[in-house]
């Protein structure tokens, strides 16, 4: 059973196998997953063995937190079982053979035993004892514990990967604001005098003089295009995301979440700059929080 899980970060996507034998019975389970918005179970197992499904899916939602899985139990009993001869059923056939002969007129002959008991539900095997029942449960428990901590490893392994590709992908944004950063001073210097430029000449063209309502109008423009909360927005989104990758554990939803808002800062720093380099800058990032999102998605 899968027990003690670290807090490595964790993908959803993996398999796992697992067998147990005990002289009742043999029992061999498998388990996939892979991404999901929330954890799916979804199970086969013998007609005639339905009764474990809640229990091994019970086993399977008390370790893991997200993922679509899917698994197949399969059972085999060593353990041989009497058979009874069902008497009253062979006296039924054996009557139901005369009648057959007199009515289509056939020389009379008595079936033999053999005939008779091949003949369906002749013979009954008996009925599956207690001990029996709790030895066939205790095989399949223990193989899907066994194909549980299978698939919980595989899961860690792939997420190892992931936390360092999304290290990586965090590493790059962080570059890139970082240019943004150092471009800003000159950015603003840049878009000011472009502003003042298209402001004056529009008050010249309207014939306003007015040195104020100029001011004003220039002060406005650079408001909206000041982009330093947005910087200041996506560094604390980086920031938070490092603390989540070094924290790991069940951590795919605040993931998605974080990233969705540095998509959103990102894109209102390209909406407010007109800086040529800026935007050049905005793209990479875009580029860089598609590939975060995608990554994420695959996380438990």
């Amino acid at each position: 059973m899968a027990t003690g899980r670290n807090a490595l970060l964790r993908s959803m996507t993996g398999y796992g196998c697992g067998s147990a034998t005990n002289p009742t019975a043999s029992a061999e389970v498998e388990l996939r997953s892979v991404n999901g918005r929330s954890l799916s179970v979804k199970l086969r197992l013998p007609p005639d063995r339905m009764e474990f499904e809640p229990r091994v899916e019970a086993l399977i939602r008390s370790a893991l937190e997200r993922g679509s899985v899917q698994g197949q139990v399969r059972i085999t009993v060593l353990e041989s079982r009497a058979s009874a001869i069902n008497r009253s059923a062979v006296r039924r056939y054996l009557s139901d053979w005369r009648a057959a002969e007199r009515e289509v007129g056939l020389e009379p002959r008595d079936p033999s035993l053999s005939e008779l008991l091949s003949l369906p539900g002749a013979v009954q095997q008996a009925g599956e004892s207690a001990r029996s029942a709790s030895a066939i449960r205790r095989a399949v428990l223990e193989a899907a514990g066994l194909a549980l901590n299978a698939l919980d490893q595989a899961r860690a392994k792939e997420g190892e990967k992931l936390a360092r590709e999304l290290r990586g992908l965090c590493d790059k944004l962080e570059k890139s604001l970082a240019q943004v950063e150092k471009r800003l001073p000159a950015a603003r210097v840049d878009v000011a005098a472009r502003l003042k430029e298209r402001v004056q000449a529009a008050w010249s063209a309207a014939g306003v003089t007015d040195p104020m309502d100029l001011t004003r109008e220039l002060v406005v423009l650079a408001e909206r295009a000041d982009v330093r909360e947005e910087v200041a927005r996506l560094q604390i989104h980086l920031e938070r995301l490092r603390g989540l990758l070094d924290k790991g554990g069940a951590c795919g939803r605040e993931l998605e979440f974080l990233i969705q808002e540095c998509h959103r800062e990102v894109t209102t720093l390209g909406n407010k700059s007109n800086d040529s380099r800026l935007s050049e800058l905005v793209v990479a990032m875009k580029l860089v929080v598609s590939q975060l999102k995608e990554q994420v998605a695959n996380v438990e």
